[in-house]
């Protein structure tokens, strides 16, 4: 199975998907990917980061500074609209390449897209799934363990669907109100359903 997940910032996404890997899945990371696409002035996409939003996105060892970027890119509806169209067409290369490889090898995979249905891509999946979580939760996680500020996560939800809408849209819902042992028991019960 090809499975699709995605979830509001801040939501578990990421320990929702390290339990998956523990259970045997092949993990495609969409942030982890992109981030590699420009992570140095000399990657791939470096330097048209560099022309679009100036060298002080990177630091003088010629490394990503993502909260520059960031900062420059979640604050402008044109800006954001830019960097994903520079971005789209090399991850979903490097995305199809992975799935293409894990249904010749008959593995489950899981994709891990936060913009997933924003962007269109549910098409690639068998099934898409959604790590869902209250606002109060969310809000709560991303100051405490990623030192957003509250304009910063209005800032960074306002720029994709919200937490509901998304719930709405996928196959398959893992509520993450009730600590890591709820989420994984759902995932294990997904798995022994769905792909054994």
């Amino acid at each position: 199975m090809i499975l699709g997940i995605t979830g509001a910032i801040g939501c578990g996404k990421s320990t929702a998907c390290g339990h998956f890997v523990k259970q045997g899945w092949r993990l495609f990371d969409a942030d982890r990917t992109c981030h590699t696409l420009y992570a140095h002035i000399d990657a791939p996409l470096g330097k048209a980061v560099c022309s679009n939003w100036g060298s002080e996105c990177f630091a003088s060892d010629g490394t990503i500074d993502r909260k520059m970027l960031a900062a420059k890119v979640f604050n402008s509806e044109t800006e954001l609209k830019k960097l994903t169209e520079l971005l789209y067409p090399a991850l979903f290369a490097e995305m199809e390449s992975g799935i293409a490889r894990a249904r010749r090898e008959q593995v489950n995979m899981l994709c891990e897209v936060p913009l997933l249905f924003e962007c269109g891509c549910e098409k690639y999946f068998d099934r898409t799934a959604v790590v869902w979580c209250s606002r109060e939760l969310r809000h709560e996680r991303l100051r405490l363990y990623r030192n957003f500020t509250e304009e910063e996560i209005i800032a960074r939800e306002a720029r994709q669907w919200s937490a509901d809408k998304k719930l709405e849209a996928a196959d398959i819902a893992f509520i993450n109100n009730g600590g890591p042992g709820f989420l994984y028991r759902q995932i294990d019960d997904f798995i022994k359903e769905f792909c054994i």
